[in-house]
């Protein structure tokens, strides 16, 4: 009879960090389980390592190419299934799972067979005490998604059970059952959203998706730097095939208006910072989208970065001592927090509060002629239209300088306005078009996904 539980590791070129999440899944206190390592053609020695180190205690499972995260999940899932386990535990190769994590995950499937996934609580590995999110829902109006107590530093009195519209597959227990039914991933995501739709799927045909706060890992990749811009071009091209598929019709217009949006903010304070990758990126990443280009990214879509980026905030603080920061609710000030400390500027925070911008500052006791007040919030031009008279920065280090009025947004706002209205009826038309296409193939693809482990 098959151990309880398949656990399959999907590694590409990390075998350090592949070793460590080997090792914390044999330390587990649960030891009912077949472990399969997925490498998806890696280049550093992973595979070599690994059958150095660990011989038969796992099963090695070589892929020729690089198959993504869903072709390297996808072929280790079909080895477990048909090895007959009755759960299935995915775990990227840069996370370090508890000693009891995978006894966790087990007891929410085996209480409750509504449940088809359940993902854990995600903590940064560079900031162990600090979450990352437990569980995230879909917000279908502004097209994201949104981690559940992200960022929570020492989290208390955290629910046992986060119900969510998906979990991370860095770490996710699933049903074997439910994926006989409902089918693996699909592979023409590569990497990044894979999660997303196939755990929406699992609520389409009625299954239950939660997160287990009892059930720690500590993840790597939320704190990595990127070099490239490989990542832009896959979140920002499979979320559009997302909502594109799964929005309601009448929201697809709104859809081409944050894609323009989305665009242009690259571009143009990409264009102001030196980053003109991202926006080149972005745009093929766009393209790829409404022409329902997938799988691996074709060649001129992933760059280097740029080395040298222009720092617009510098100028601004550079003969000043002090730093008054209002900030939005929803802005979190932490990073521009720790950009002035580096720079040993003294500074307070203010929250933007019910009685507007103005309160918070004016006429304060602590203003000096050398102090300087900034908004900080989410993006500099969705700012509210009465704050004036301040500097505005945002998450990405954006800047406008209002302090002799809002002349500037003004120009920047009318230049997207113009986009708008010249770029979002023909995207809007073109995503109607993807939609239809998305449909026919969902339609002729039913039957193959009733015979995933073939």
């Amino acid at each position: 009879m098959a151990p309880l539980v398949g656990i399959v590791i999907c590694n590409f070129n990390k075998k350090e960090y592949l070793i460590r999440c080997i090792e914390s899944v044999l330390d587990s206190s649960y030891q009912n389980f077949s472990l399969y390592v997925v490498d998806n053609a890696s280049t550093d020695g992973s595979a070599e390592l690994v059958r150095e180190l660990f011989g038969g205690k796992l099963t090695l499972i070589m892929n020729d190419e690089n198959k993504g995260g869903t072709g390297g999940f996808n072929r280790g899932m079909r080895e477990a299934l048909r090895a007959g386990h009755r759960y299935i535990l995915l775990l990227d190769n840069d996370v370090v799972i508890d000693k009891e994590t995978i006894k966790h995950l087990i007891d929410v499937l085996e209480e409750d067979p509504s449940i088809g996934i359940v993902g854990s609580a995600i903590y940064k590995m560079d900031a162990p005490d600090q979450l990352q999110e437990v569980g995230a829902a879909i917000d279908w109006d502004e097209f994201k998604v949104v981690p559940f107590y992200q960022d929570v530093l020492q989290p208390k009195h955290l629910p046992y059970i986060v119900e969510s519209d998906y979990v991370p597959a860095c770490c996710a227990l699933i049903r074997a059952d439910a994926v006989r039914q409902i089918g693996l991933m699909d592979e023409k995501w590569f990497i990044h959203w894979d999660d997303i739709e196939w755990c929406y799927r699992f609520k389409q045909r009625g299954y239950r998706v939660v997160a287990c706060s009892r059930a720690k890992v500590w993840y790597k990749t939320g704190a990595v730097l990127h070099t490239s811009t490989f990542p832009h071009y896959y979140l920002t091209r499979n979320k559009i095939r997302f909502f594109a598929k799964y929005a309601k019709q009448d929201n697809l217009m709104n859809l081409a208006k944050m894609i323009v949006d989305e665009w242009f903010k690259a571009l143009y304070f990409g264009g102001l910072k030196g980053k003109r990758t991202v926006a080149q990126t972005i745009y093929m990443a766009y393209e790829d989208a409404l022409n329902n280009v997938t799988g691996r990214a074709k060649e001129h879509r992933i760059f280097e970065m740029e080395t040298v980026k222009v720092d617009l905030l510098e100028p601004v603080l550079r003969s000043t001592s002090k730093v008054i920061v209002i900030a939005e609710s929803d802005a979190n000030p932490t990073i521009l927090m720790n950009y002035m400390a580096r720079k040993g500027i003294e500074y307070v925070v203010r929250s933007v509060g019910d009685n507007g911008v103005g309160s918070q500052w004016m006429g304060a006791q602590d203003i000096r002629n050398d102090t300087v007040v900034l908004y900080f919030c989410k993006h500099v031009l969705d700012i509210p239209d009465n704050v004036s008279h301040v500097i505005v920065v945002d998450q990405f280090f954006n800047v406008m300088d209002l302090r002799k009025g809002r002349d500037a947004i003004r120009a920047v706002r009318n230049l997207r306005q113009q986009l708008f209205e010249g770029m979002a009826p023909l995207i809007y038309a073109r995503l109607l078009h993807l939609r239809h296409v998305l449909s026919v193939q969902e339609e002729g693809n039913k039957d193959d996904a009733k015979i995933p482990i073939s």
